[in-house]
């Protein structure tokens, strides 16, 4: 159908609808009904004609090609991607805030020589200035009188100034000659700290110190920590520590069992009454040893015989006691009670006799042989509470005029017996107050 048949078509429909409103088509009507009829077509879909899905896709392709585009050449040009290269960082140069002076050049992590003031790269261009941490790091490490890049493995406490900041930090080292030992335990402790720092020392045990390269005696034994705090000229405080580890020593004591009329040929038990020991060593005079516990021994002959036990620790600490002349000078021991009652009415001055001690109102104890003897009583917490160098003389529970406190108190005995032989005791007495 050509265009014109087309129109006449129109016009003829047009004709007969309207043909009882006595209009004519014109040709201006049938204009706006062409152009309305392509706008429809338009928003149609059809795949034979021009539409807005062919527009719609052309411009979506446009798009992606655009941004494929301008990607590519922000890659080329340069974009705020970062680069992750490592970039060499400028020497740095510590000057004291506030003073308005410089201190001594550092020296560069390369080693070519001090770097002054004036050598210093300014902040710019292709100039990096050093993190506040890593520049507090070089500074701490002149402290030290050590180079910045050793292992740093010791924190620091800092100051309020400092707080803003990456804490600087030393390196700062706590260096004893021993580690762990028997009492009494010698330790020398020294320190890296470098010259123009306050030290200060707590060795755990309530002792201090401010030297450089203290002596300490450990007379207890424990675990201690050791703590170091060096404060510089600017007052900031770093601190390290080391752990020492003392260890007790055991306590030898034996007893030889052997009867009154012990002859040549029988045999003696040996009462091994040792604390803290987990192994021993006897040796019986004659050249003969032994590492049991308790052992017993015949002698082949009637001689001076000097019989010595040694005794060790799990740790390996050893204590001795040698009883001279076993077979001269029987009857030599020394006892202690475990409790007494005191007397309620006042002081006794510590004198005992039968009456007393059918009362156990003052505590002293059963021996013979003694040559020589001192006894110390302490409470629970270390006050020395009753000494006296006199056997006859015990302690009636009294300090100072006032009745000690009910409980357990601690006593600790040492002297000679006739023959020579050394003793030293200690065990607990519980003062009873009824």
């Amino acid at each position: 159908m050509t265009e014109e048949e087309r129109d006449n078509g129109l016009e003829d429909l047009f004709h007969d609808r309207l043909e009882e409103n006595e209009l004519v088509a014109g040709s201006d009507l049938t204009g706006r009904f062409m152009r309305r009829l392509e706008r429809r077509e338009f928003f149609r879909f059809n795949l034979s004609r021009f539409n807005i899905y062919y527009l719609t896709a052309a411009m979506a392709g446009l798009t992606v090609a655009g941004v494929i585009l301008f990607s590519g050449a922000g890659n080329d040009e340069g974009s705020d991607i970062p680069d992750n290269r490592p970039v060499p960082a400028a020497a740095a140069v510590t000057t004291d805030p506030g003073s308005g002076q410089e201190e001594d050049p550092v020296k560069d992590d390369t080693g070519a020589g001090a770097i002054s003031p004036d050598q210093a790269p300014e902040s710019g261009p292709g100039t990096e200035t050093p993190p506040p941490g890593e520049a507090a790091s070089r500074e701490s490490a002149i402290i030290s009188g050590r180079s910045a890049s050793e292992t740093i493995s010791v924190s620091a406490i800092g100051n309020a100034a400092d707080a803003a900041v990456t804490p600087p930090v030393i390196l700062l080292s706590v260096e004893p000659s021993v580690t762990s030992g028997c009492i009494p335990l010698h330790v020398t402790f020294s320190s890296n700290a470098g010259d123009g720092i306050r030290l200060n020392w707590n060795f755990g045990d309530g002792g201090t110190s401010s030297l450089r390269n203290p002596d300490y005696i450990y007379d207890i034994p424990g675990t201690y920590r050791v703590t170091l705090t060096a404060t510089d000229s600017r007052g900031r405080s770093y601190a390290a520590s080391s752990v020492i580890e003392v260890w007790n020593r055991p306590k030898a004591a034996f007893e030889a069992i052997k009867d009154d009329s012990w002859d040549q040929g029988d045999r003696v038990r040996f009462n091994n009454l040792s604390t803290g020991a987990v192994n021993y060593l006897w040796d019986f005079g004659d050249g003969t040893f032994s590492t049991l516990s308790d052992p017993s021994y015949r002698y082949g002959y009637m001689g001076v015989f000097d019989v010595k036990l040694v005794a060790w620790s799990a740790e390996g600490c050893a204590d001795s006691l040698t009883v001279s002349d076993l077979f001269t000078d029987r009857g030599m021991y020394i006892r202690f009670p475990n409790a007494f009652v005191p007397n309620r009415g006042g002081p006794t001055g510590g004198y005992y006799n039968q009456r007393t001690d059918e009362e156990s109102q003052v505590f002293h104890p059963v021996a013979s042989g003694i040559a020589s003897y001192n006894l110390k009583i302490y409470s629970k917490a270390g006050l020395l509470v009753f000494e006296s160098n006199e056997i006859e003389l015990g302690w009636d529970g009294y300090y100072r005029g006032e009745l000690c406190t009910p409980g357990v108190y601690v006593w600790k005995v040492r002297g000679t017996y006739r023959n020579g032989q050394t003793f030293i005791m200690a065990g607990d007495v519980t003062l009873i107050n009824y």
